[in-house]
């Protein structure tokens, strides 16, 4: 008969295909794997509330991607793979309450265990979690942190010196057998765990629930967005002073003006205008002021035969 760590491993596998019922089969996995992954999660994380959290987000994502899922090689290794990037995620050091592991209330050897793991690096609990408690091999774990085979080698490698020495017991067995208690100690652990997860129905109508609250949201803040665009649009077309109409301005003439000799200040704006100030030209007896010449002459058009007539012809007075 199997017992709790038997099944604990055997939750790694997919042994059978899922249901053709796409509800069936969202149901049939998650009761499947739900208390083996939060009991995963909490092994990483440290925390209960992280756990659960960590595999309803994971089914809530897979149930929102459920065809491309279930198209997938194996649903398994899809929402395993959630769970463990929301359980080792580093946003959780920035919780007050989250910074430092949970109070671990079960018996001193088994806290000492947790301790010793969740101090080591995130990639090396993945590692040593996947290799040693559910028995992948290399390559699957490998395939399961996204790396090549010789990388997955050298974290769990590193992981279980840095847990030896983190965790004096396992150094007093022989170095042949350090591998086999280690696995042994995290299933043993990772089963004393008490797990109460919620319904399958449950989490697909809250995944329902929370995918229309995303998108109220997401229409309301593209809705908020447009009002104040043309909000913004509208009072900056009234807000504009009007234009005033151009002013032209004539053009002056200034005088020159000797030292301590009051200038005088002409614009030609007209004919009429000119002519004034040529008589006054003319006129003025002020010693002191100097008159300025116009730039357009006022000479009156002279035609050429007019001097070629009044000249004598030669020949006519000798």
């Amino acid at each position: 008969m199997a017992g709790p760590v038997d099944d604990f491993v055997r939750t790694a596998t997919q042994p059978r295909e899922l249901p053709s019922d796409p509800i069936e089969a969202f149901d049939e996995l998650y009761v499947r794997q739900a208390r083996a992954l939060t009991r995963q999660a909490f092994l990483l994380s440290g925390h209960r509330r992280v756990a659960e959290r960590a595999v309803r987000w994971a089914f809530h994502q897979a149930w929102q991607h459920w065809p491309k899922v279930l198209a997938g090689s194996d649903p398994t290794r899809t929402v395993r793979a959630t769970v463990y990037e929301y359980a080792l995620s580093p946003w959780h050091q920035f919780h007050p309450l989250r910074r430092v592991p949970q109070a671990y209330s079960g018996p001193p050897e088994d806290r000492a265990v947790l301790e010793a793991f969740l101090g080591l690096p995130r990639s090396y609990r993945a590692a040593l979690l996947l290799h040693y408690g559910l028995g992948l091999t290399l390559p699957e774990t490998a395939a399961e942190v996204e790396c090549s085979t010789e990388a997955a080698a050298g974290r769990v490698t590193h992981g279980r010196v840095a847990l030896e020495e983190s965790w004096p017991p396992l150094r007093e067995h022989p170095r042949r057998r350090r591998g086999a208690v280690l696995a042994l100690t995290l299933r043993e652990l990772a089963v004393a765990q008490p797990v109460r997860p919620v319904p399958p129905l449950l989490v697909r109508r809250r995944s329902f629930r929370t995918t229309r609250l995303w998108t109220r949201a997401s229409l309301g803040l593209t809705a908020a967005v447009t009002a104040a665009t043309v909000l913004t649009l509208v009072t900056a077309e009234s807000e504009q002073p009007p234009k005033k109409p151009a002013q032209v301005v004539p053009r002056t003439f200034a005088p020159a003006a000797f030292p301590g000799a009051s200038a005088v200040r002409t614009t030609r704006t007209s004919e009429e205008g000119r002519d004034r100030r040529h008589a006054e030209a003319r006129h003025s007896r002020s010693a002191d002021r100097a008159y300025l010449p116009q730039l357009r002459s006022t000479n009156g058009r002279v035609d050429l035969h007019d001097f070629q007539r009044n000249e004598p012809e030669p020949g006519r007075n000798s």
